[in-house]
């Protein structure tokens, strides 16, 4: 089983707040009562809210984004596309609009849509490293880890102590097979925010690969210590453990891989060369 590297997941920016609306009175009162909603996590009442709002002043692009914003959390991304889709329509500046349709595209796999929709905000706020680690995330989505690197130095530049910043440009520059710098990167994030089990399980895999397999046990024994029912971590350290001719060892690893996670199993016993026709002992 190869030691594998994670896209980091992305989560939406919400983006809500209480303009002047075009239209004063029932228009405002309406946009207020759905941004207290949304927050109060009420989003089917936040939707009525703000479609009262957009009857009463259906040229303000601000109701159409919280809108969208309620329609995702619902699981209803195509919605939600299209209230960010009318609200650019009205306002061809509105970021938060860009940004929260990228989102969406971004958690849709759709990342060359979402690299549109960050590079817009970009142009109107270009040091946002936020941003720009979002647009970097993007990159690596969709397999353009060089440009994503470029975006995360910049995000590096803006904003050294982010241990998010690192932990994706590790990924990048592991996707590039630059396992030297992934490491540099993971080991920096790790200083930074110590209690992630995903940073040191990374770092664990750039170490396998190199070869150093003594550090890469480290490293896993670190991640089980913050995460102790990860099926995956088992499953790489176990890998390792094979590899240096531990069996025993290995094979106490990957049992507790496919217990915690019953779909490793074929690929566990493929690993162990496990033939699935003979009959199981008890």
């Amino acid at each position: 089983m190869q030691a594998a590297s994670r896209i980091v997941s992305l989560c939406l920016v919400i983006v809500l707040g209480s303009p002047a609306l075009a239209v004063a009175g029932e228009a405002q009162n309406a946009f207020n009562e759905g941004t207290k909603l949304y927050r109060a996590g009420k989003f089917k009442e936040a939707i009525g809210a703000y479609d009262r709002a957009i009857k009463a002043a259906p040229t303000s692009a601000e109701p159409y984004n919280n809108r969208g914003l309620a329609h995702y959390k619902l699981g209803q991304s195509e919605a939600a596309i299209k209230d960010y889709d009318e609200a650019i329509k009205l306002n061809p500046r509105f970021t938060d609009a860009y940004r929260n349709r990228g989102n969406v595209y971004y958690n849709q796999k759709q990342y060359d849509r979402a690299i549109q929709d960050y590079d817009e905000v970009i142009k109107q706020d270009p040091k946002s490293s936020l941003l720009l680690r979002q647009r970097g995330l993007a990159y690596s989505g969709s397999g353009q880890f060089e440009k994503a690197v470029e975006d995360f130095n910049q995000a590096q530049k803006t904003n050294s102590k982010d241990p998010e910043i690192y932990e994706s440009r590790g990924l990048a520059y592991r996707r590039l097979g630059k396992l030297d710098q992934a490491v540099r990167d993971y080991t920096e994030a790790i200083k930074l925010n110590p209690k992630n089990a995903e940073t040191f399980s990374n770092r664990a895999n750039a170490y396998s690969l190199l070869g150093n397999f003594d550090q890469a046990l480290k490293d896993y024994d670190e991640a089980l210590k913050l995460e102790p029912k990860n099926a995956r971590i088992y499953a790489n350290r176990g890998t390792v453990k094979l590899r240096q001719g531990k069996s025993d060892e290995a094979k106490k690893d990957l049992q507790r891989a496919t217990e915690l996670d019953p779909t490793l199993k074929e690929k566990i016993n493929a690993l162990l060369g496990v033939d699935k026709t003979s009959p199981s002992k008890d």
